[in-house]
C-alpha cells in the first residue's frame, strides 16, 4: 500500500492550524486576533486548494490597471470599412484582454471555432509583456505567459458554444504549461489531440546543430472542445496529392499500383429485378449490355495518349475490381443466380444506411460471376480546377515543409517568419463539419485566420464569418493585419505580376478605446457609454448601419422622434433595433407595425457598466 506523503504534510498542517486557533480563541479578543484569524483561514484555504495541476506566480499586466478604472468600449474607423458582398468580417484593433472582454457581450456562446497562434515565449522578442520583452534571463519568464493566456483562455472558453472547439498552435517550449492550463480551464475530458505541424525542413529547422539539442523542425497543436459530448464529428483531415504523382511514386518505390482498369463504355442499362439488403430495402439489379473495360495500357494504345494522359482524362472512369466482403455483394451474387444473368458486368442502386453516401441513391458495379467491386478511383480523388488529386487521410502528423516557400509574401503583406500557410488554417476551419459558422482569431498577427475563412468560402461556398483582434504595436494591425485583408478581399497583383482575384467579403475596423470610470455624474457616463452602443450591435449581428437603409438603429427618445418623422421616405427599412430602456407609445407602435418593421430590442447586458 502507497503511502501519500504530500496528503500527510498537508494533513500535519491542517492540524497545527486547527491548534493555533484553538489557542487563540482562549486567549484575549482584539482587532490583531481577529486579523490572525482570518490569515489563517486564508492559509487553511490554500493548503485545501488544488492538488495536482499548474502551479505558477500569478502577476497583474498593465491592462489590468486600465480595465480596473476604465470600461472599453468600440470606435469605428469609418475611412477603412471595406463593402465588397459576402459576409461582413470584424477587425479588432487593441489588447486582446480588453477585446475578450467585450466579446463576452456580443458573443458569449457564440464561437464556433476558435484559432490562435500566441507568442511561443522563446525569450528571442517574441513575447511582450507590459511593454518589455520577456527574454530568456526573467526569472518569471514561464509565469509572465501562463498569467497572460489564463486570462485570455478563460473568458474565450465563455465565448465558445456547446459545440464549440479551440486549436491553439504552440511550440515546444510552453506545450507542456500550456497542455495543463488547457486542461484546467477546458477540462480534461474535453480534451481532444495534439497535432504535430511539420513546418520546416531538417535544413531550415532552427536550433540545434551547435550544441546537445536537435533541430526543431515542427509545431503542435492543441484542440479541446468546450464540451466534447456535444462536438460535432469532424470532416477527416486530408492530404491531397497530383494522381499521376502518385501513380510515378508508386513505381519508383516497387508498389503495385492496382488502379488500371478503366470502363470505357458504361454499357446499356437495362433493368432485370430487385433483391433487398439487411433491413428489407429494395436494390435494384441491372444488366450492363456491352459494357467495355479496358487497361489503362489499351487505353494509352487505342487513343495514341501517355499514360498520363490516361489518368487526366478518364480518371473517374477508372477502378480497381476488389473482392469486397460485404452482405450486399452477397446478395447480388445470389440475385444474378436467381435472374439467370451470365453478364459479365452488372450495376445496382439502393439507399445505404451508413457512410458517406448515407441516405442518397448510390450506384455500384461489379465484374464477373465473384461480382467483384468496381472501387473507383474517384472515390479517393477530388476533382480540383478540372485535375484529379489523391485524398489521404491524415492522422496527428501533418507535414507543410512543401508549402512555405512563398509563405512571407502570402495576401500580399510581408510578415517575417510569423505566418502561418492559409492552407493550414484552411484544413483546420474546413474541419469543422459547419459552413456557416463564426471563427475567431484574438492573435491575428498578420490575417492569415481572416484570409483562410474568405478562401475557404470561395472554394466551398460556404457563409463563415471571422472576427480578429490584434494589437497596433509597430503598426501591425492597420499596415500588416488590414493592408492583407483589405488585398485579399480587393484583389491583387504581386511584384511578379500575379493576379490575384477579389473575392466577396465585407469588413469593419473597429479600434477599443476606454472610458474613464469615475466620481461624475452618472448620466454623463451613461450618455458617453451610449455613444458605443452601436458598434456593439454591428458586431453582434454581422451587420452595418452606414448607408444601409435596410436597416436602422435608435439609442433616444429624439432619434425615435426623428426615425418615426422619417418613414414615409424611408420605405426600404426592413428591421429596427431598439435601445433597451426606450418605451414607444402606441402612435410610434402602430407606425413601425403598418410599416412591417420588425422591432429587435438590444439586449440589456450591453449596459451592464450603466448600472449603478
Amino acid at each position: 500500500m502507497s503511502t501519500n506523503i504530500s496528503k500527510q504534510k498537508r494533513e500535519d498542517l491542517l492540524n497545527k492550524i486547527k491548534e493555533i486557533r484553538t489557542f487563540i480563541a482562549s486567549a484575549p479578543q482584539d482587532e490583531n486576533t481577529g486579523n490572525l484569524l482570518s490569515y489563517l483561514s486564508d492559509l487553511e484555504k490554500d493548503v485545501n486548494g488544488k492538488k495536482y495541476g499548474l502551479v505558477f506566480e500569478e502577476h497583474r499586466e498593465e491592462i489590468d490597471e486600465v480595465l480596473d478604472t476604465h470600461t472599453p468600449v468600440l470606435t469605428e474607423e469609418k475611412e477603412l470599412f471595406i463593402d465588397n458582398g459576402g459576409q461582413m468580417n470584424f477587425l479588432i484593433e487593441g489588447d486582446n484582454l480588453a477585446s475578450l472582454k467585450l466579446l463576452q457581450k456580443t458573443h458569449k456562446n457564440s464561437m464556433d471555432l476558435i484559432y490562435i497562434d500566441p507568442p511561443y515565449n522563446t525569450g528571442n522578442k517574441d513575447f511582450i509583456y507590459d511593454d518589455c520583452y520577456v527574454d530568456s534571463e526573467d526569472g518569471f519568464r514561464h509565469s509572465k505567459w501562463i498569467s497572460f493566456m489564463s486570462k485570455r483562455l478563460e473568458i474565450a472558453r465563455t465565448l465558445l458554444t456547446e459545440r464549440g472547439v479551440i486549436f491553439i498552435q504552440i511550440s515546444d517550449i510552453e506545450l507542456s504549461q500550456l497542455r495543463l492550463m488547457c486542461d484546467s480551464v477546458f477540462g480534461e475530458e474535453n480534451f481532444l489531440n495534439v497535432i504535430s505541424v511539420n513546418m520546416k525542413n531538417i535544413a531550415g529547422a532552427s536550433g540545434g546543430g551547435e550544441d546537445k539539442k536537435f533541430k526543431k523542425n515542427c509545431e503542435y497543436i492543441l484542440v479541446y472542445a468546450k464540451n466534447y459530448s456535444s462536438l460535432p464529428l469532424f470532416n477527416g483531415p486530408y492530404e491531397y496529392r497530383e494522381i499521376y504523382s502518385v501513380v510515378e511514386q508508386y513505381k519508383s518505390e516497387g508498389k503495385n499500383w492496382h488502379y488500371t482498369s478503366v470502363l470505357v463504355d458504361r454499357g446499356e442499362k437495362e433493368y432485370i429485378g430487385s433483391t433487398v439488403d439487411g433491413n428489407g430495402d429494395e436494390i435494384k439489379l441491372f444488366r450492363r449490355k456491352n459494357a467495355t473495360v479496358k487497361s489503362v495500357r489499351q487505353v494509352m494504345i487505342d487513343k495514341n495518349i501517355s499514360e498520363q494522359e490516361v489518368y487526366y482524362k478518364y480518371g473517374q472512369l477508372i477502378f480497381e475490381a476488389k473482392d469486397a466482403q460485404s452482405s450486399i455483394r452477397t446478395r447480388v451474387i445470389n440475385a444474378k443466380k436467381q435472374y439467370g444473368i451470365s453478364d459479365d458486368i452488372v450495376s445496382i442502386e439502393y439507399i445505404p444506411k451508413t457512410g458517406k453516401n448515407k441516405g442518397r441513391l448510390y450506384e455500384q458495379f461489379y465484374k464477373g460471376d465473384k461480382c467483384r467491386l468496381f472501387a473507383w478511383l474517384g472515390d479517393i480523388c477530388e476533382n480540383i480546377d478540372g485535375a484529379l488529386y489523391k485524398k489521404d487521410l491524415q492522422g496527428t502528423y501533418w507535414d507543410y515543409t512543401s508549402r512555405i516557400n512563398n509563405l512571407t509574401k502570402e495576401g500580399n503583406v510581408e510578415f517575417g517568419n510569423g505566418k502561418k500557410p492559409i492552407d493550414l488554417l484552411k484544413r483546420i476551419i474546413s474541419l469543422y463539419p459547419d459552413d456557416d459558422i463564426t471563427v475567431l482569431d484574438f492573435f491575428a498577427g498578420s490575417g492569415s485566420t481572416g484570409h483562410a475563412v474568405i478562401s475557404q468560402n470561395i472554394e466551398d461556398e460556404g457563409n463563415r464569418q471571422f472576427i480578429l483582434c490584434t494589437n497596433n504595436q509597430n503598426n501591425i494591425c492597420r499596415e500588416k493585419t488590414y493592408q492583407r485583408l483589405s488585398n485579399v478581399i480587393r484583389g491583387y497583383t504581386t511584384e511578379k505580376g500575379k493576379v490575384f482575384e477579389a473575392m466577396p467579403a465585407s469588413l469593419k475596423y473597429y479600434k477599443v478605446d476606454y472610458v474613464p470610470i469615475s466620481d461624475r455624474m452618472y448620466y454623463e457616463y451613461a450618455d458617453e457609454l451610449l455613444k458605443h452602443i452601436r458598434e456593439l450591435v454591428e458586431l453582434e449581428n454581422g451587420v452595418n448601419f452606414t448607408g444601409n437603409a435596410e436597416i436602422a438603429i435608435v439609442l433616444t427618445e429624439e432619434e425615435l422622434d426623428d426615425f418615426i418623422s422619417q418613414l414615409e421616405n424611408n420605405t426600404k427599412c426592413q428591421k429596427l433595433y431598439l435601445g433597451n430602456d426606450i418605451l414607444m407609445d402606441a402612435q410610434q407602435a402602430q407606425a413601425i407595425k403598418d410599416r412591417k418593421i420588425t422591432v429587435n430590442i438590444i439586449p440589456d447586458y450591453y449596459y451592464k457598466e450603466l448600472e449603478g
